[in-house]
């Protein structure tokens, strides 16, 4: 019989079949040997952010690299506002348009006058070269919350940022269905909004049925994604949420989603 936890490992391998590393979350956990956060606090994986910051902005200067990433991590660490959809609007900005950087260069105009400040772009995601970025995901992700730790399910990560949240539910319990899944991420939103000022998609699912939406979204606007490629290929009779791992996750589709 499929439960919870059964369900999370084979939406971790439907994930891992489709090109997503797949990160335990005790390996990256701020107390392990081989962690990525410097506490539970932390949201963003900033190795992976880092790595991916310098294969994609190559017109960047390697000496100024450093201290453009710098600014970058400040930018997006640090909103401008209290509001988490203001953030999230903000932050969708810059995941298209680029974060403004700065940094100096010689002037080969004027020798004699040293440097000069360029003002720039640097992009956190490659929407071309789809081999630049990195996919991970991970599951059980602890995060301090205001009221205690919360532990979304699986969240998606696109080079060390949280885009997507899943949130999963027993299939066998007939007590709860998707909707208890759908109240859990409001709470979440509540309790540890620093993790959604990055997010792009919200998952609910209880394995057979699965709905993909918004931030924003309320649940009339939480739909259910049919495909994995295109029309000819809907399943007949699957788990949606396979489905939607498969299809919706499709790394190139998803990119294009974004």
């Amino acid at each position: 019989m499929m439960n919870e936890q059964l369900l999370e490992n084979n939406c971790l391998a439907w994930f891992e079949q489709g090109g997503w590393d797949v990160l335990c979350w005790y390996d990256i956990a701020p107390d392990a040997s081989t962690s990525m956060r410097s506490d539970y606090s932390q949201v963003i994986l900033d190795s992976h952010l880092q790595g991916a910051f310098e294969r994609i902005n190559k017109h960047i200067p390697e000496k100024s690299l450093r201290i453009c990433f710098a600014q970058v991590l400040t930018k997006v660490n640090k909103p401008e506002s209290l509001d988490l959809m203001t953030n999230n609007r903000a932050f969708h900005r810059l995941l298209l348009q680029g974060v403004p950087i700065e940094y100096k260069v010689d002037d080969e105009e004027d020798p004699s006058a040293g440097t000069k400040t360029v003002s720039d772009r640097a992009f956190l995601i490659d929407f071309e070269n789809i081999s630049n970025n990195h996919f991970a995901v991970v599951n059980q992700f602890t995060i301090l919350g205001t009221k205690q730790h919360r532990r979304p399910d699986i969240i998606c990560f696109i080079n060390g940022l949280p885009v997507a949240v899943l949130e999963l539910k027993n299939p066998s319990d007939e007590n709860t269905d998707i909707w208890d899944a759908f109240n859990q991420l409001q709470t979440y939103k509540d309790e540890i909004a620093e993790l959604f000022i990055f997010n792009e998609a919200l998952v609910i699912s209880d394995g057979y049925n699965a709905r993909v939406g918004s931030l924003t979204a309320n649940q009339e606007r939480f739909m259910p994604w049919r495909t994995i490629k295109d029309e000819n290929d809907k399943p007949q009779l699957e788990w949606q949420l396979e489905t939607m791992v498969r299809g919706f996750f499709n790394r190139e589709l998803f990119l294009d989603y974004i």
